[in-house]
């Protein structure tokens, strides 16, 4: 699959937006990318964009145990507001900083199974670790739909 990808980045009041395209059987793919880095500030605005999404990304830092934590409450949100057939991904993030890890993989890897979450990844932002991966699956897992 010949599969070409450009990111595309912007700023916008209160959440940060981006975007992900790619090519998928000679179709260009485009996902928009909103992000509210889960600020409680922003619970009412993301409920308006969980109506409309088809893949939601639960992330957490994979350093900070209480953010971890959170996931449980961004779940119940998607769930509650969300189109049920929603894909949901949980993204371990801060994946370089292996000797400050307080949350494991297996501990994240179990509660995907506990809770019915589609996909599971640890990345990083600051190396690119797994990113493009991670938009490229839902990209095209949400194609294939």
């Amino acid at each position: 699959m010949d599969n070409e990808f450009k990111v595309e980045h912007q700023v916008t009041i209160g959440v940060e937006f981006g975007a992900f395209v790619t090519k998928i059987e000679d179709k260009i793919v485009k996902l928009q990318i909103w992000d509210t880095a889960g600020q409680e500030s922003f619970r009412s605005i993301t409920r308006i964009f969980y109506r409309g999404a088809h893949c939601v990304f639960l992330t957490y830092d994979i350093t900070r145990e209480e953010t971890f934590n959170n996931v449980l409450e961004w779940l119940k949100e998607v769930k509650q507001h969300a189109n049920p057939e929603i894909l949901i991904y949980l993204i371990g993030n801060f994946c370089d900083l292996e000797d400050e890890r307080e949350v494991t993989r297996e501990r994240a890897m179990s509660f995907c199974k506990e809770y019915s979450i589609d996909k599971f990844f640890e990345t990083s932002a600051k190396t690119g670790d797994c990113v493009e991966e991670v938009f490229s699956l839902a990209a095209r897992e949400l194609y294939s739909q």
